[in-house]
């Protein structure tokens, strides 16, 4: 064989290629005899191959031992370790979306399974705009627990799964679990994905509030690191406030919900459209977060009234994510957290963490996932939690009854005091509003109603079932248990009262005229004893019920069924006093000083029906002292032999309580007349058709400007000299010193069609003290809605006062004093002092 024979390819020997660079670099080891032996037997093989023939089965045999590459995947599978890389991308991309939905679900695990899918489509049709996390950085979503973080963070991971669907050069984005990551974000990252993140990827690091402070801070530390290593990865984080530090330029708030917003979610996980809860701004702040939403639709499913108290709201509420959540605490923890509610409700926010507690109970407090320490300062995670526990800290004597019922007090304490009283044993109960009556009486009022059921019937008293006499009461010449309860509940309404106790029941010399009573088939009858009729306050009459002529020994008599239940004698008490409040508040003759612009508002009111008798046009805007005393002195005279008389002219009545006021008020009056306390019409040429058609423009706005500031400091005077235990639980005075901003739309250029309209706010100003006049301040429209960029455009979002719209006649005598007294009306009602609001005109 030639040397060109021996190298050409058909004489080539197929060796590896380990062994092919063995035989090359040594050549002497592998003599020319040796190749020609292999190459023989290489030759031999290859014949005997060519020469083979298989049958059928040997083929299907052959078949069978082979395999694919997903064969060669699925064996290989089976003998190495998982990992994210042995998934293909679509298996990835589903498990991705069954994994989000099955997160969605989770979270709405206490919505009823046939309105998931409505929720869903509801919170993808109002979820506003997704966060913001360039590549290469951190984001932090800070909020209390239930705000709706994670719903945020699934949007943003949601929009990264779809960016990843439409393009393979995008990772699919990681939900991480903080609990879960048991070494390096980085390290979970890469374990997530099976390579490194060199790619756009979004990971989001959920509950960061669920580890410790020191692991949040690792984690947030790991999280700043992987987007510098690696420039393409965005990192969303959630945490509730306190846990973790994290910088401002990654802090991401998440702004609490409208309460409309809240009643849309509340409608869709119940199903219904016209779902009606109490107005009131406490349950309004039910609605301003998810978990909150999802907790109220939870009890309403449950059977329960859309009619419910708040009380019965929040403690609720309160008492339900308590139970879900299940904070581990140490006993001083559990100690602190009432200590902490009665801290804030006084202080009226949140605590300086330095001054409440050393170090290690903060953190304790933190961990309980209830206490957010947040800039150094303390406060609860939700606020119904407040009054949760701070009704712990009345219970447990951290705070008095008195303090919390204080009229600057009440406001932030009122569901506490509330939860205390429900929740009280029958004689605890009727202690708790022995104290709150002489204390506050609008908070014993509020109370009072806020414990009742939610169709207004109370639970039954164990100790004093309905329909059974209490003890004595077989005996006729013995009191009756039940007129003792009712007679020291009536003195404690009183002694609250104070001053306006005696006009609304009657006293003698300083007390409360006594009382005979009698009890039969459970009637109670009271009858007020005139003077010198008894020698007791109160005493049994055994046939009060049937005296023939009981007006020549008492003022009144009345029967009713006897008040047995749990604080039914408070309540019917309450129902006694008020009636004769709401007869008051209908005469508008509640006492107020001289000087107070109400009393100047009834003095010419009273004057003027006194002089014209009738007859309008004989009195012009100035009245002679001197003719009206005569005339007051002419009233006295007819009325001496009478306790009460009155008499009428033209419609309007005017009473001997009138006179005898009026004939009082003239020697405050300065000067030899009184006047008109608003000016006269300026448009009386050529005569209009209406009488509001008289005035101008811009007349009109400055009587309404007038009448606005009389009556905010009639309104301020009223409160003050016959409410002053009430004060910031009455809604407007709570908010003094106030403002007054508004407009008032009339016509121009031509005749007012109809009585010009005023639309105001009360707001709080700040810049003013308590006595300060108020500021008023009114713009002038010629048209309804006024134009746009106007007052008007603001009033529907306007949540800082008390927004009103009514027609507007600036030639009424007591304007002023009618709204004064609406105002007035409207905060009673609120705290249950008038069974109905008021409306007042002249």
């Amino acid at each position: 064989m030639s040397e060109k024979d021996n190298r050409s390819f058909g004489n080539l020997i197929l060796l590896c290629e380990r062994h092919a660079s063995e035989i090359d670099a040594t050549p002497a080891d592998y003599p020319a005899d040796l190749l020609r032996a292999w190459k023989e037997r290489q030759v031999e093989t290859r014949s005997r191959a060519v020469g083979l023939s298989l049958s059928d089965a040997e083929v299907a045999q052959a078949a069978a031992a082979s395999f694919s590459m997903d064969d060669l995947v699925e064996r290989l599978s089976a003998v190495v370790p998982f990992t994210p890389r042995l998934r293909s991308r679509q298996d990835s991309l589903d498990l991705a979306l069954r994994s989000c939905r099955a997160r969605s679900a989770v979270r709405l695990r206490s919505t009823p399974a046939d309105r998931v899918r409505a929720v869903l489509v509801w919170m993808a049709e109002h979820a506003g705009p997704v966060v913001t996390v360039p590549e290469g950085t951190l984001r932090v979503l800070v909020a209390p627990m239930g705000a709706g973080k994670s719903e945020k963070a699934e949007r943003w991971w949601s929009q990264g799964l779809t960016q990843a669907w439409a393009d393979p050069e995008i990772d699919i984005p990681l939900w991480l679990e903080a609990r879960e990551i048991t070494s390096t974000l980085a390290q979970a990252v890469q374990d997530a994905l099976g390579n490194d993140p060199v790619r756009t990827c979004r990971v989001v690091v959920d509950n960061l509030d669920a580890v410790s402070p020191r692991q949040a801070d690792h984690l947030l530390a790991d999280a700043r690191q992987l987007v510098l290593v690696w420039p393409r990865v965005s990192v969303l984080a959630t945490t509730r406030p306190g846990a973790g530090s994290v910088e401002d330029d990654e802090r991401l708030p998440v702004p609490p919900w409208s309460s409309r917003r809240g009643l849309e979610l509340l409608r869709t996980v119940l199903g219904e459209d016209h779902v009606r809860v109490p107005d009131r701004h406490e349950t309004r702040q039910l609605l301003t977060s998810p978990l909150q939403v999802h907790a109220l639709a939870g009890r309403l499913r449950a059977g329960g009234d859309t009619q419910v108290s708040t009380r019965e709201l929040l403690s609720e509420l309160a008492a339900g994510i308590l139970q879900r959540e299940r904070p581990q605490a140490l006993p001083e923890v559990w100690e602190a957290l009432p200590r902490l509610a009665a801290r804030i409700l006084d202080q009226h926010g949140p605590v300086h963490a330095s001054s409440f507690a050393p170090q290690h109970l903060v953190w304790e407090l933190e961990k309980t996932g209830l206490v957010v320490h947040d800039g150094g300062l303390l406060r609860f995670a939700l606020p119904l939690f407040e009054q949760h526990f701070a009704a712990q800290a009345l219970r447990e004597g951290h705070t008095p009854v008195e303090s919390a019922a204080a009229p600057q007090s009440f406001p932030d304490w009122r569901y506490a005091i509330a939860f205390v009283v429900a929740a009280a044993p029958d004689e605890d109960a009727e202690a708790f509003m022995r104290t709150l009556t002489r204390t506050n009486p609008a908070a014993a009022s509020w109370v009072l109603d806020e414990i009742a059921t939610a169709h207004g019937e109370r639970h039954p008293s164990p100790a004093a079932p309905a329909g059974k006499a209490s003890d004595g009461d077989d005996d006729p010449q013995q009191v009756p248990a039940v007129a003792r309860r009712l007679r020291e509940a009536t003195l404690c309404w009183l002694a609250g009262l104070e001053a306006l106790g005696p006009l609304l029941a009657r006293h003698e010399q300083g007390r409360l005229i006594p009382w005979a009573v009698q009890l039969g088939h459970d009637w109670l009858t009271v009858a007020q004893a005139r003077p010198g009729i008894l020698d007791e306050d109160l005493v049994a009459w055994a046939d009060l019920a049937s005296l023939p002529n009981p007006l020549t020994q008492f003022h009144h008599r009345t029967s009713f069924p006897a008040p047995h239940g749990r604080l039914a004698c408070w309540e019917r008490a309450r129902s006694q006093l008020r009636q004769a409040l709401a007869d008051r508040l209908r005469q508008r003759t509640l006492p107020v000083a001289p000087t107070s612009p109400l009393a100047t508002e009834r003095a010419w009111f009273l004057a003027r029906q006194i002089m014209a008798k009738g007859h309008y046009s004989r009195v012009g805007r100035h009245i002679r002292l001197s003719d009206l005393q005569a005339e007051l002195d002419i009233l006295k005279d007819q009325s001496a032999t009478y306790v009460r008389a009155s008499w009428q002219w033209g419609g309007r009545k005017v009473d001997s309580d009138d006179v005898r006021w009026l004939s009082t008020h003239l020697h405050h009056v300065q000067g030899d007349t009184l006047a008109s306390p608003r000016p006269p019409a300026d448009r009386m040429s050529p005569p209009p058709r209406f009488f509001w058609q008289t005035y101008s423009p811009a007349l009109t706005q400055s009587i309404t400007a007038d009448v606005l500031r009389d009556a905010l400091i009639g309104y301020r005077d009223l409160v003050e000299l016959n409410f002053p235990r009430f004060g910031a639980a009455l809604g407007l005075y709570s908010i003094f010193p106030v403002r007054a901003e508004g407009v008032v739309v009339m016509h121009a250029n031509e005749p007012q069609p109809q009585p010009a309209t005023v639309i105001y706010a009360l707001r709080p100003d700040t810049t003013s003290a308590p006595q300060d006049q108020p500021v008023v301040d009114l713009r002038l429209s010629g048209e309804l809605p006024p134009p746009a960029g106007s007052f008007w455009t603001n009033v529907g979002e306007d949540r800082s006062g008390v927004v009103h719209e009514e027609a507007l006649l600036p030639y009424h005598d007591r304007q002023a004093t009618n709204l004064a007294y609406r105002w007035l009306a409207e905060d009673l009602h609120a705290v249950g002092w008038l069974e109905r609001t008021v409306s007042y005109s002249d």
